[in-house]
Protein backbone atom coordinates (compact mmCIF):
# COMPACT_ATOMS: atom_id res chain seq x y z
CA UNK A 1 0.00 0.00 0.00
CA UNK A 2 1.33 3.46 -0.85
CA UNK A 3 0.72 6.61 1.19
CA UNK A 4 1.90 10.15 0.52
CA UNK A 5 3.86 11.61 3.43
CA UNK A 6 1.12 14.16 4.10
CA UNK A 7 -1.27 11.27 4.90
CA UNK A 8 1.11 9.04 6.87
CA UNK A 9 0.10 10.49 10.24
CA UNK A 10 -3.45 9.18 9.72
CA UNK A 11 -2.39 5.66 8.68
CA UNK A 12 -3.22 3.03 11.32
CA UNK A 13 0.40 2.20 12.24
CA UNK A 14 -0.45 -1.05 14.00
CA UNK A 15 -1.53 -2.48 10.65
CA UNK A 16 2.03 -1.99 9.38
CA UNK A 17 3.92 -5.06 8.13
CA UNK A 18 7.67 -5.47 8.29
CA UNK A 19 9.24 -4.46 4.96
CA UNK A 20 11.92 -7.13 4.89
CA UNK A 21 12.69 -10.14 7.05
CA UNK A 22 15.61 -10.59 9.39
CA UNK A 23 18.27 -13.05 8.27
CA UNK A 24 21.00 -14.93 10.10
CA UNK A 25 24.16 -16.17 8.39
CA UNK A 26 27.60 -17.00 9.72
CA UNK A 27 29.34 -14.53 7.38
CA UNK A 28 27.28 -11.46 8.30
CA UNK A 29 29.10 -8.37 9.49
CA UNK A 30 26.38 -7.43 11.96
CA UNK A 31 24.80 -9.16 14.97
CA UNK A 32 21.14 -10.04 14.33
CA UNK A 33 18.97 -11.66 16.96
CA UNK A 34 15.70 -11.64 18.84
CA UNK A 35 14.97 -9.57 21.94
CA UNK A 36 12.03 -10.40 24.22
CA UNK A 37 10.22 -7.27 25.36
CA UNK A 38 8.10 -7.39 28.50
CA UNK A 39 6.18 -4.30 27.33
CA UNK A 40 4.86 -6.04 24.21
CA UNK A 41 5.01 -9.65 25.41
CA UNK A 42 6.85 -10.94 22.37
CA UNK A 43 10.16 -11.22 20.56
CA UNK A 44 11.42 -8.42 18.31
CA UNK A 45 14.11 -8.84 15.68
CA UNK A 46 17.20 -6.68 15.66
CA UNK A 47 20.11 -6.43 13.22
CA UNK A 48 22.84 -5.00 15.44
CA UNK A 49 23.87 -4.70 19.06
CA UNK A 50 22.85 -1.03 18.92
CA UNK A 51 19.33 -1.99 17.82
CA UNK A 52 19.18 -4.52 20.67
CA UNK A 53 20.20 -1.77 23.12
CA UNK A 54 17.42 0.46 21.78
CA UNK A 55 14.86 -2.32 22.29
CA UNK A 56 16.06 -2.79 25.88
CA UNK A 57 15.77 0.94 26.54
CA UNK A 58 12.29 1.13 25.01
CA UNK A 59 11.18 -1.83 27.13
CA UNK A 60 12.50 -0.10 30.25
CA UNK A 61 10.40 2.97 29.45
CA UNK A 62 7.26 0.89 28.91
CA UNK A 63 6.72 1.27 25.18
CA UNK A 64 3.27 0.08 24.06
CA UNK A 65 4.37 -1.32 20.67
CA UNK A 66 7.48 -1.57 18.50
CA UNK A 67 7.21 -2.04 14.75
CA UNK A 68 10.42 -3.12 13.01
CA UNK A 69 11.11 -1.72 9.54
CA UNK A 70 7.65 -0.15 9.44
CA UNK A 71 7.63 1.34 5.94
CA UNK A 72 9.56 1.94 2.74
CA UNK A 73 10.18 5.66 2.18
CA UNK A 74 10.65 6.77 -1.44
CA UNK A 75 11.94 10.29 -1.99
CA UNK A 76 13.74 12.48 -4.50
CA UNK A 77 16.86 14.51 -3.86
CA UNK A 78 19.53 16.24 -5.94
CA UNK A 79 21.10 12.82 -6.70
CA UNK A 80 17.81 11.44 -8.03
CA UNK A 81 15.33 8.96 -6.61
CA UNK A 82 16.27 7.26 -3.33
CA UNK A 83 14.59 5.03 -0.79
CA UNK A 84 15.03 4.12 2.87
CA UNK A 85 13.53 1.73 5.42
CA UNK A 86 13.69 3.10 8.99
CA UNK A 87 14.62 0.60 11.69
CA UNK A 88 11.76 0.95 14.18
CA UNK A 89 8.55 2.86 14.84
CA UNK A 90 7.76 2.89 18.56
CA UNK A 91 4.31 3.63 19.94
CA UNK A 92 4.79 5.02 23.44
CA UNK A 93 2.33 4.35 26.26
CA UNK A 94 1.08 7.96 26.00
CA UNK A 95 0.35 7.51 22.27
CA UNK A 96 3.34 9.48 20.94
CA UNK A 97 5.21 7.92 18.03
CA UNK A 98 8.99 7.76 17.76
CA UNK A 99 10.73 6.75 14.54
CA UNK A 100 14.25 5.34 14.87
CA UNK A 101 17.22 4.78 12.61
CA UNK A 102 19.87 3.02 14.63
CA UNK A 103 23.29 3.64 13.17
CA UNK A 104 26.34 4.76 15.11
CA UNK A 105 27.61 8.08 13.79
CA UNK A 106 30.97 6.58 12.90
CA UNK A 107 29.26 4.12 10.52
CA UNK A 108 27.10 6.70 8.71
CA UNK A 109 28.27 7.04 5.12
CA UNK A 110 27.49 9.82 2.61
CA UNK A 111 24.21 8.53 1.20
CA UNK A 112 22.98 7.54 4.68
CA UNK A 113 22.89 11.18 5.76
CA UNK A 114 20.57 12.06 2.87
CA UNK A 115 18.28 9.16 3.81
CA UNK A 116 18.21 10.18 7.47
CA UNK A 117 17.38 13.79 6.60
CA UNK A 118 14.49 12.64 4.38
CA UNK A 119 13.29 10.36 7.19
CA UNK A 120 13.53 13.20 9.72
CA UNK A 121 11.49 15.48 7.43
CA UNK A 122 8.86 12.78 6.96
CA UNK A 123 8.66 12.11 10.70
CA UNK A 124 8.31 15.83 11.39
CA UNK A 125 5.51 16.12 8.82
CA UNK A 126 3.66 13.35 10.67
CA UNK A 127 4.24 14.82 14.13
CA UNK A 128 6.51 11.92 15.11
CA UNK A 129 9.74 12.23 17.06
CA UNK A 130 12.96 11.26 15.27
CA UNK A 131 16.04 11.42 17.50
CA UNK A 132 19.17 12.10 15.49
CA UNK A 133 21.91 12.67 18.03
CA UNK A 134 24.10 9.95 19.49
CA UNK A 135 25.56 10.32 22.93
CA UNK A 136 29.30 10.46 23.48
CA UNK A 137 29.09 7.13 25.33
CA UNK A 138 27.43 5.42 22.35
CA UNK A 139 30.10 6.76 19.99
CA UNK A 140 32.90 5.60 22.28
CA UNK A 141 31.31 2.17 22.61
CA UNK A 142 31.13 1.77 18.83
CA UNK A 143 34.72 2.90 18.31
CA UNK A 144 35.85 0.50 21.02
CA UNK A 145 33.91 -2.37 19.44
CA UNK A 146 35.32 -1.65 16.00
CA UNK A 147 38.84 -1.75 17.40
CA UNK A 148 38.50 -4.79 19.69
CA UNK A 149 35.79 -7.01 18.18
CA UNK A 150 37.59 -10.22 17.22
CA UNK A 151 34.45 -11.69 15.65
CA UNK A 152 34.32 -9.06 12.90
CA UNK A 153 35.60 -10.08 9.50
CA UNK A 154 39.24 -9.22 9.08
CA UNK A 155 39.84 -8.72 12.81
Amino acid sequence: MTWPVRDMASVPVLSSRMIRGFTWRADQGHRPGLQFMVSTGRLHGFESLEEQQLLLALDYFGVAEVLPQPFHLDFECSEGEKWHVPDFLAVMSDGRLWLFDVRPEILIEGEDSVKFVATAQSASACGWRYPEELSRIERETVVSRLVRDGLRAGA
